[in-house]
């Protein structure tokens, strides 16, 4: 299956785009709610009645009425149902996320719609279920909206907004079509196959963390979320809804491999589970370890120029990637990544490691120890340091520690002991 990415223009900040944000933020969400059931749609008016004055709420019967709302002005998120006559949700949504890519969509639908909501996979940003507690739509709607703070620049929100699913490895992609295909295949073997591969772990447990299974407890492991999805599920997703595109770029990129990208990424996921942490923290931050760089992913796949000019500047200038994406594209891979983690309902503690892990922070009121946030910084270093052949004496300006950091957690003295770890771990 080849990757229909398509190419965006450059991101920059502008000081007029600041001052249309900031107006922006402090004006009421619009939300607009599609159903073709009228008695869904005044359910919904008497619920979210006391949401009125955060929010400014439209209603519409169909998919096309929808869109002509849409031509007619800006709105913040969709919510809309699946089974609808003339033009249905998954339509509807396509077009939306076409025409207007920035848009939050959200999928709100019966149990018994299920099969049909799991077409828009490759679509929505998160799944609701009806009936739906007033206080968990607010909850989830609130969120998303809050999702925008992590990447200030509107145009990299459109351009992490429009993604659907990832780009995948050939090889991973062949096998996991394969072993879905045998009708005895273990849930283990689908496991390992999706672990290795960072864009196909993020969309599982995308759709296994939403509200359409009815799970209340976040799931942080591929392991646990391919068993609450079961083998069935995970065809039809793969299969027909398509949530796995393979990477197939029009131009290579100077400077990137997905093979590398993966090895990385994997490494530090490894690196993670033999770093001292908590058995209650452990499987966030390896989760956490092996999503931190997926920004570099959408970068490579939507913006390949401006993102392999950002690294030949960290290469030629010896700075750090993060900062010279910030300088020629206006923002970084870390806080796209914790974006678009956000915008697909994956846990609050990943979406901060992510976010954070190349600036980590230690809250004033915090107990230091190493929690997510931490494991994730720690780990991606020292898979950093193996990569580039760094150690003892690598200068500050290639230096991926933030030191201060560690020092204010009180284990710099730790590192020479963790390198010798890593490099076991690599071997």
């Amino acid at each position: 299956m080849a990757c229909p990415w398509t190419r965006c223009p450059p991101l920059r900040r502008t000081a007029k785009a600041g001052r249309q944000e900031h107006s922006r933020e402090r004006a009421r969400m619009r939300i607009l709610f599609v159903d073709d059931e009228p008695k869904v749609l005044e359910g919904l008016r008497r619920m979210l009645r006391p949401q009125h004055k955060e929010w400014h709420m439209t209603f519409a019967n169909s998919g096309r009425e929808a869109l002509a709302l849409l031509d007619s002005g800006p709105f913040d998120v969709l919510v809309t149902d699946v089974r609808m006559p003339e033009m249905d949700g998954v339509a509807l949504l396509s077009q939306v996320q076409k025409k207007f890519p920035s848009l939050i969509r959200i999928v709100l639908s019966g149990y018994f719609e299920r099969e049909a909501a799991l077409k828009a996979a490759g679509i929505a940003h998160q799944y609701l279920t009806k009936p739906c507690d007033p206080t968990m739509l607010c909850s989830v709607i609130a969120r998303l909206c809050r999702s925008s703070a992590i990447l200030a620049d509107e145009a990299a929100r459109r351009v992490v907004s429009a993604i659907g699913s990832l780009p995948s490895l050939p090889g991973t992609c062949a096998a996991l079509l394969e072993a879905l295909q045998k009708p005895d295949v273990r849930l283990e073997e689908i496991s390992r196959i999706i672990e290795q591969d960072v864009g196909m772990t993020a969309k599982v447990l995308q759709l296994v963390n939403s509200r359409l299974f009815g799970l209340l407890c976040e799931i942080t492991t591929v392991q646990r979320a391919v068993g609450c999805l079961g083998l069935d599920t995970l065809r039809q997703l793969v299969l027909s809804a398509e949530i796995i595109r393979t990477f197939e770029p029009e131009e290579s990129i100077a400077g990137f491999t997905l093979e590398e990208f993966q090895n990385h990424s994997r490494l530090a996921a490894k690196i993670v589970a033999q770093l001292p942490a908590s058995k209650e923290v452990l499987p966030s931050a390896v989760m956490a370890a092996l999503l931190h760089d997926i920004g570099k992913l959408v970068l490579a796949a939507r913006l390949p120029r401006q993102f392999e000019r950002a690294l030949e500047s960290s290469r030629t200038q010896g700075m750090a990637l993060y900062a010279a994406e910030e300088e020629s594209i206006g923002t970084s891979h870390a806080e796209i990544g914790g974006y678009l983690l956000s915008l697909w309902g994956l846990p609050p503690t990943i979406v901060n490691a992510v976010r954070w892990h190349h600036r980590p922070v230690l809250p004033s009121d915090a107990v230091k120890e190493l929690d997510v946030l931490a494991l994730t910084h720690i780990a991606d270093a020292l898979a950093c340091e193996l990569a580039a052949g760094l150690g003892d004496n690598c200068a500050p300006c290639v230096s991926p520690w933030d030191i201060e950091y560690l020092t204010s957690l009180g284990v710099a003295d730790q590192v020479p002991a963790w390198r010798v770890m890593a490099q076991r771990v690599a071997a």
